[in-house]
């Protein structure tokens, strides 16, 4: 009597570890298929130009004075295509959170009240010139962590001093720095083991 019911016990826990695989599995599948779809948008689309098709150019007319906005266009997009690509990757990789782009650190951090004055002005300053990548926030808008994309940034001396000016304001602030390699970016399922350190 007892073996049949632990041989039933053991059948539902087989059957409910199962199912949870399977649902698993095919969860990790939309996830890879929609970050699949996401890269195929930021794939560089080749301009007639550079195939050799040639351009007609129009006659250059005498440029009447300029105007206040004379000279200004709309960028083609918000972030690079090195941006654009690791934001897609924490997009697919933390579909459950808020991702951020170019946000400063004086959105971040903010200045205790003891400090006054010269130094308030000078620290304010400072925490508005440093730009972070990417913020990775919950859906309740809380800061998880901060991304700095390294893309060759610390070979310059006053960039370098940036980025530990930032790295320090960000420990001293409790939030986690991650310095992603823009030549070798993480996978869409590494995302959150980057993040948080550890599974969750």
């Amino acid at each position: 009597m007892w073996f049949l019911i632990s041989l039933i016990a053991v059948a539902l826990i087989a059957g409910i570890f199962w199912k949870f695989k399977q649902k698993l599995d095919k969860r990790n599948a939309e996830s890879a298929r929609r970050f699949e779809a996401l890269l195929s948008e930021v794939k560089p689309i080749q301009s007639p130009v550079a195939n050799g098709a040639t351009v007609a150019t129009a006659p250059v007319a005498d440029a009447p004075a300029a105007a206040p906005g004379a000279g200004l266009g709309k960028k083609p997009r918000l972030l690079p295509q090195k941006g654009a690509l690791l934001y897609f990757v924490f997009r697919a990789g933390l579909p459950d959170h808020e991702i951020f782009a170019n946000l400063t650190l004086a959105e971040l951090i903010d200045i205790e009240p003891t400090v006054r004055g010269f130094e308030r002005e000078q620290k304010a300053r400072r925490l508005a010139q440093q730009r972070l990548d990417f913020v990775i926030c919950t859906r309740q808008l809380e800061v998880v962590a901060a991304v700095i994309i390294d893309a060759g940034r610390t070979a310059d001396p006053m960039a370098a001093d940036g980025v530990g000016f930032t790295e320090t304001c960000l420990q001293a602030a409790g939030i986690r720095l991650l310095r992603i390699d823009a030549a070798a970016p993480p996978r869409h399922q590494q995302v959150r083991d980057l993040v948080y350190g550890a599974r969750q």
